[in-house]
C-alpha cells in the first residue's frame, strides 16, 4: 500500500487566487516511510498574499521572496513521485491522506494546472483519505471523546506536542494520529479481503 500524507501552506484561502507556498509529504510504503520531502515555492501574484495567512504561518513577504520559483519545485515534486508511482499505469496509485485534504488537493491540482500539467490524477487515488473523518469515526466506536477535531486537538489527545502550522510539523503529526487512531480498525473475523460474487 502507497500512502502519500500531505500538508500545504498556502498565501490564503482561494485555491484559484492564492497560492502554495510550501508542500510538505511523507511517502510511506506497505508501513515504511520511503521518503519525507519539504518543497517551498515563490509566490508570484503578491497582491493576493493575505495578512492572515501569513500571520497563521508566521512568515514575511521578504521570506517567501526568498524561495525558490514554483517550476524548480514543480520539477522536485514530479522527479520524487516518479520514484515510486507509474504515472502510466492506472492501478499504481497513491492514497494521499492529510488533516481536511481537500483543501490540500484543491491548491496542488491548480498549481499544477498552472504549469500546464494535466496529469494530476496520474500520480493519486481520486478518493483523499481524512483524518477528521477518522477521528469522528473513532469517536463513535468510543476511543476517544476530543473537544474538536484540530490537529492540534488530536495530537493531544495522545500526547503529541508539535509546532502547528509548519506543514512539514503537521504532516508528520497527521501520520503519527492516522496510525494510532487506524490500529482501531481490524477486519471482522475470517475476513478474507474479497468481497462474495
Amino acid at each position: 500500500m502507497k500512502l502519500f500524507f500531505a500538508d500545504t501552506e498556502t498565501t490564503g484561502l482561494d485555491p484559484v487566487n492564492n497560492e502554495m507556498f510550501q508542500l510538505a509529504f511523507i511517502i510511506e510504503i506497505d508501513g515504511t516511510v520511503a521518503e519525507e520531502v519539504n518543497i517551498t515555492f515563490r509566490p508570484e501574484r503578491w497582491d493576493t498574499v493575505s495578512a492572515e495567512a501569513l500571520e497563521i504561518t508566521g512568515k514575511t513577504k521578504e521570506e517567501l521572496r526568498a524561495y525558490p520559483p514554483k517550476q524548480e519545485g514543480y520539477k522536485k515534486l514530479i522527479s520524487i513521485l516518479g520514484k515510486y508511482v507509474d504515472r502510466y499505469d492506472k492501478t499504481d496509485k497513491m492514497i494521499w491522506i492529510g488533516q481536511n485534504p481537500d483543501f490540500d488537493v484543491r491548491f496542488l491540482r491548480n498549481f499544477f494546472r498552472e504549469l500546464g500539467d494535466k496529469f494530476f490524477g496520474s500520480w493519486w487515488d481520486a478518493r483523499p483519505a481524512d483524518l477528521i473523518s477518522l477521528a469522528v469515526a473513532s469517536k463513535t466506536r468510543g476511543v476517544f471523546d476530543p473537544p474538536n477535531f484540530k490537529l492540534a486537538t488530536l495530537a493531544a489527545e495522545f500526547g503529541i506536542e508539535f509546532d502547528a502550522h509548519d506543514a512539514l510539523a503537521d504532516v508528520r503529526v497527521t501520520r503519527q494520529v492516522w496510525h494510532l487512531l487506524a490500529k482501531n480498525i481490524t477486519p471482522p473475523e475470517n475476513f478474507t479481503g474479497v468481497r462474495p460474487p
